[in-house]
């Protein structure tokens, strides 16, 4: 099926007016800091990026065909630690395997300060290594005070997560697998179990805990499933739907209806409220749901946290959603979405096959997925784009995948791909045009609020 003529000519007005006005847009810096110790070519990164009550920052990086790497940061020192080659960890380089490319979740900490996270696999390994080699998923624990990693156990044979949440009142680890089955570690017995299918389709990357010890994720077409542990019953909430916009969900068998633009793709608890807000793939809607609030909870659409020049146009040219969202210390949600084209590292959009070709087509040049800084004022219920990210020496920030703010000095921290003019540093480029590397970048808030 064609795009409409009316789409086009409304996407070709919408990405000129983009291009014409990007010099005049205002610009956010934020600092960036280099990953050293690991390989220096990891190049991608999703979700995986947690501040802990010490201060310090966690992330996980990922490299397709190759390990995911484990870092410590200290902002305190601005010191990077790497703590582990997740590959070699395992003991799985050299093996002819399929290996531990990527940390694909948030992760957790308990009350001694200990980090807990899972791996995933995917696709990493030449084409000629059969996928069934990899030897599944691990649960991990680090203790930052003896900076020593440790393996808790296999979570499965054969499938990664891609959503985690570690629970304080049971006091359990739950990880969403590839198989769209959800598990659980039990940090007191250290057994795992398999809990059940939640989902048979395409697995949403985040899941979140309440405060009784009820875990939710989403699932296709903009439903969410609950885990009650009290009864130790998996539910799927039959009245309380994510807010989806039938303008911007897929309508064709390339793109069928049931594929990753009709669940969230980032959400978080908020203590403060007692609700967990949280952005829709498909437009960049922001929602609050309230789990408390009737029999199945209520959720509430708040504005859509794409970047501006999407606002007033068609649903559809939104790009896909990502990760990168953080609730601060101020009480303030900031998000990073990108301004053109639909973000993957260096692999190909899966929402439109030719979606940068399209773009250059109606812009009359390429256009990369650079990110754009927008903030959320929860009690005022204003949103607000503070600008293009840049870093102080001009360099583009490009797509992010994940985002935190940090508990000692209230920064909001990112991850994601930094544009990189040293060929030597390069880990990938975007769509073989834009190089770059990884970087963790810091933006520091105005003072009671942006201007």
């Amino acid at each position: 099926m064609k795009r409409p003529i009316w789409r086009m000519v409304a996407g070709a007005a919408l990405l000129a007016a983009s291009c014409a006005g990007a010099a005049e847009q205002k610009i956010v810096t934020v600092q960036p800091y280099r990953f050293t110790g690991g390989s220096e070519r990891e190049d991608s990164m999703w979700s995986a990026l947690y501040a802990a009550q010490s201060g310090k920052l966690y992330i996980g990086l990922c490299t397709h065909a190759e390990a995911a790497h484990f870092f410590e940061f200290d902002p305190q020192t601005q010191t990077m630690l790497h703590v582990a080659d997740m590959t070699e960890f395992k003991g799985e380089r050299g093996k002819g395997i399929r290996t531990t490319g990527k940390i694909h979740v948030r992760m957790g900490e308990d009350a001694q300060g200990r980090i807990y996270f899972g791996d995933f696999c995917e696709d990493t390994g030449p084409e000629c290594v059969d996928p069934a080699s990899y030897r599944g998923p691990n649960w991990f624990r680090y203790d930052p005070e003896k900076r020593q990693l440790e393996n808790l156990g296999q979570i499965n044979r054969q499938w990664g997560l891609l959503g985690f949440v570690l629970e304080p009142k049971y006091q359990r680890l739950y990880g969403l697998a590839e198989d769209g089955h959800l598990y659980t570690f039990d940090l007191k017995t250290r057994v795992t179990s398999d809990l059940g299918r939640v989902d048979d389709w395409d697995i949403c990357r985040t899941i979140f805990a309440d405060d009784e010890g009820n875990v939710y994720g989403s699932f296709p077409i903009g439903r969410i499933w609950k885990y009650d542990p009290k009864r130790d019953r998996l539910l799927d909430l039959r009245g309380t739907r994510v807010p989806l916009d039938p303008r911007a969900t897929p309508r064709t068998m390339s793109n069928p209806l049931i594929d990753r633009k009709v669940y969230w793709r980032v959400v978080e608890w908020d203590a403060k409220d007692r609700v967990a807000y949280g952005i829709v793939v498909g437009d960049s809607m922001l929602f609050k749901f309230d789990p408390y609030a009737g029999p199945e909870g209520t959720v509430t659409p708040l504005v859509r946290m794409c970047a501006e020049r999407y606002l007033d146009a068609d649903p559809s040219l939104i790009p896909v959603s990502t990760l990168a969202m953080t609730i601060a210390r101020d009480h303030r949600i900031y998000y990073a979405p990108v301004v053109s084209v639909a973000f993957d590292y260096a692999g190909i959009s899966w929402d439109v096959a030719d979606e940068r070709k399209f773009t250059a087509h109606l812009t009359g040049k390429d256009v990369p997925p650079e990110s754009v800084l927008v903030v959320y004022d929860i009690a005022a219920r204003q949103r607000r784009e503070l600008g293009l990210m840049r870093a102080p020496d001009g360099r583009r920030v490009f797509g992010l995948g994940g985002a935190c703010t940090g508990k000692r000095d209230g920064k909001i921290y990112f991850v994601g791909a930094l544009e990189e003019p040293d060929p030597k540093r390069v880990a990938n480029r975007i769509d073989n045009k834009w190089p770059f590397s990884m970087a963790l970048l810091s933006y520091t808030p105005e003072e009671g609020g942006p201007k």
